[in-house]
């Protein structure tokens, strides 16, 4: 055995993915997800236009993006 393979825990490993499993059975991708409030699209083509990221905008530059 290896010194990674001594560590190995096989019931963590379980109680780890039930968690997984769990939390993708509870997710319902035919549900309609609530809107952000920003047009997402026009907002990183302008930063990528502007050589800028998103956290880098200011307030104003993202009320420009808002959706009313």
């Amino acid at each position: 055995m290896n010194g990674l393979m001594k560590n190995f825990n096989v019931e963590e490993c379980f109680t780890k993915d039930k968690l997984a499993q769990d939390f993708i059975k509870s997710i319902n991708p035919y549900r309609a997800k609530p809107s952000l409030g920003i047009d997402l699209r026009s907002l990183a083509k302008y930063a990528k236009e502007n050589c800028n990221s998103n956290s880098h905008l200011s307030q104003e530059e993202l009320q420009r993006f808002k959706i009313s």
